[in-house]
């Protein structure tokens, strides 16, 4: 196999798109299809799912791309014996916009402490977005809210929270301040994420026990476009309580938690399992005491933490990597790709 295909390759398994992997590479997408299936045939199994949004490693896929992630930077590094230049280090973190706002501050000040050499870089997304952001490396770690499990993201549940009805305080809604059942919100004027969207998604799955069917006025997937919407008067809408914490200590808004059934969303800590190093991992670790500290004292608004200890119960902080059970396929992958490196 040249080593073309395999940049190609690793091109498109970490952008998750053969256009943007194409522009990268400054060659059109066609040939890096070509290239990717003749990659495919040499090896003798599907190392791309294709669909609408893009494409995704299957699971040979992920255990090549990964491989190939260490080998590049091995090929791009120096090759004289003069020790290299030490270089700050940077740890990406991925936040929703949804949730991520009362984080950022206190994480900031207990990073700056602990490790003053290290540049945080924090990118801001919607919920959907952390997962893919963490297996296509775009992050190292990200806080998800209510996402699906996948074998190479390694997941720790740290607190749940309500959802709620968010209103204008001069609605007829706002001057009941008790939870809200999900039948009632039939008669409210509702701006609602698309139902891509895993706050969509749980609100769909509540309402569908009831025999209820939801029919937005308008659908706003950013927080901060549904929040001026109701702001502004248009109607209302469904977030986590620490989305609004601010408005409702303003008296702006109100919240009203949404009951029968109640509605949480909960709150995790990710990182890839092949790429997370001791820095990436001791850096978990003191997300998870950052946001178990804010719950405890009171100042992340609504939240309930999950009995749990930090990534397989090491001490937080430590740089030790947490234990990672080998998936029932590796051996299987490994077979198929250990010829190629």
């Amino acid at each position: 196999m040249g080593l073309r295909e395999l940049r190609y390759f690793l091109s498109v398994a970490q952008t998750g798109n053969l256009h943007r992997a194409a522009r990268a590479m400054n060659v059109t997408p066609s040939a890096i299809s070509q290239q990717i299936s003749k990659l495919e045939a040499g090896i003798g199994t599907p190392l791309l799912l294709r669909h609408r949004r893009g494409v995704t490693p299957t699971r040979a896929g992920a255990c090549l791309r990964d491989r190939l992630h260490t080998v590049m930077q091995l090929l791009a590094a120096p090759l004289d014996e003069a020790e290299p230049r030490a270089l700050p280090e940077t740890i990406k973190l991925g936040v929703p916009i949804e949730t991520g706002g009362p984080l950022i501050v206190p994480l900031l000040k207990s990073c700056s402490l602990r490790w003053p050499h290290i540049t945080l870089d924090i990118r801001e997304g919607i919920g959907a977005d952390m997962l893919e952001w963490i297996v296509h490396r775009y992050v190292d770690v990200a806080i998800l809210c209510d996402s699906p499990l996948l074998p190479e993201v390694e997941v720790l549940p740290v607190m749940t929270e309500n959802l709620g009805l968010v209103a204008p305080v001069h609605f007829r809604v706002a001057q009941d301040p008790q939870p809200l059942p999900v039948r009632e919100l039939t008669g409210e004027p509702l701006i609602l994420p698309s139902k891509q969207h895993w706050l969509r998604r749980r609100l769909d799955q509540a309402t569908m026990q009831r025999g209820v069917e939801l029919v937005p006025i308008l659908q706003v997937d950013s927080t901060t476009l549904s929040k001026l919407m109701v702001r502004s008067g248009f109607g209302c809408t469904i977030l986590p309580g620490t989305s609004v914490q601010a408005e409702v200590d303003q008296g702006t808004f109100t919240f009203r938690p949404i009951m029968k059934p109640s509605l949480v969303c909960t709150h995790s800590i990710a990182f890839h399992r092949v790429a997370s190093n001791n820095l990436v991992a001791a850096f978990a670790d003191l997300v998870f005491e950052t946001m178990t500290a804010l719950a405890h004292n009171g100042a992340w608004f609504g939240i309930q933490t999950i009995t749990g200890k930090p990534f397989g119960g090491r001490t937080a902080g430590n740089g030790s990597l947490p234990i990672m059970e080998k998936r029932e396929n590796q051996a299987a992958d490994d077979k198929v790709l250990v010829s190629l490196l």
